[in-house]
């Protein structure tokens, strides 16, 4: 957990769906709990980065040779988290 390697969370960013037992269990660790609206893809974080990865491995699908089988578009995933992390501005140090 992230609690256990002396990471403690402010801030839980998340959709509509959630139970009353995590609800619980996130309020037990002293953090706020920010709802997002249903759909809103923008204001949650985790979303936005699950659609830019999508949108990134599409286009790089579609920059793929003509005659690369698609039955192995598995084997593109690793350049695909390279090049979209070194694309990636650092939170911790935004200037580098």
């Amino acid at each position: 957990t992230l609690t256990s390697r002396g990471i403690k969370p402010k801030l839980h960013v998340l959709d509509n769906e959630l139970s009353d037992d995590m609800r619980q269990a996130i309020q037990a660790t002293d953090t706020e709990i920010q709802r997002v609206p249903p759909h809103n893809h923008r204001r949650n974080a985790a979303e936005r980065a699950i659609q830019t990865f999508k949108n990134h491995f599409i286009a790089g699908l579609a920059t793929a040779d003509p005659k690369f089988p698609l039955r192995e578009w598995d084997r593109l995933i690793p350049q695909a988290i390279i090049t979209l992390n070194i694309m990636r501005e650092c939170r911790i140090n935004p200037k580098l």
